[in-house]
């Protein structure tokens, strides 16, 4: 799954920039560095409006009829699961990302880890959005994800991205580097850099 995830780019126009494509907002996007972004938060996404690809802020999670939010969405069968058909085919979008996060269960804690490409450039992660709200799409974890968390975001860079939203073709992860970090990013108050700060070999932090 895809509980948490990083945007550390410190505006708007550094987030456009950085994309692997050309893309602009219609209204004004209130971004700043993001280190634990959490369910039921704003966050920007990108979508395919006509020729154009727009990035608009939208709220993480769909709303379920029992209660509480869909937060993530399988691959493997979001096209014919009733809560997600209809945007697979008209409300795909991406997930601006430079990083996420899963747990491990290691002793008495359960540990965070951080996952990002090699350079530590922004990727996106292939999504669904509607009515001004979007979900992650998850896959079989593979590569350094694997002995932590049996699922792992949609990972999607370069030419991949675009290709997603035309065709809603999927491909396989980049290469991912893995690493601790603090305890302090499992409170969704903490949002700062020290949510990320990595862990020394067999040191572990609670706050």
């Amino acid at each position: 799954m895809c509980g948490r995830y990083t945007l550390t780019c410190p505006d708007e126009n550094a987030l456009i920039a950085n994309l692997p494509f050309d893309a602009f907002s219609e209204t004004r996007i209130e971004l700043r560095p993001r280190y634990n972004i959490a369910p039921g938060q704003r966050s920007p996404v990108v979508y395919r409006d006509g020729g154009k690809l727009i990035v608009a802020d939208a709220l993480w999670g769909f709303e379920r009829s029992s209660g509480g939010l869909a937060i993530n969405a399988r691959s493997e069968t979001a096209e014919r699961t009733a809560m997600f058909r209809d945007a697979f085919r008209s409300g795909r979008c991406l997930v601006p990302a430079d990083g996420f996060l899963e747990w491990r269960r290691e002793g008495r804690v359960n540990q965070p880890y951080l996952f990002r490409t090699d350079d530590g450039s922004l990727f996106t992660m292939a999504g669904l959005w509607k009515e001004g709200r979007y979900v992650v799409l998850t896959r079989d974890s593979a590569g350094e994800v694997e002995d932590v968390h049996d699922r792992m975001p949609v990972i999607l860079t370069g030419e991949r991205a675009r290709q997603w939203l035309n065709e809603g073709e999927l491909s396989e992860p980049p290469h991912l580097t893995r690493t601790a970090v603090s305890a302090r990013i499992n409170r969704i108050e903490n949002d700062d850099a020290r949510c990320i700060e990595p862990l020394a070999q067999g040191r572990f932090e609670f706050d």
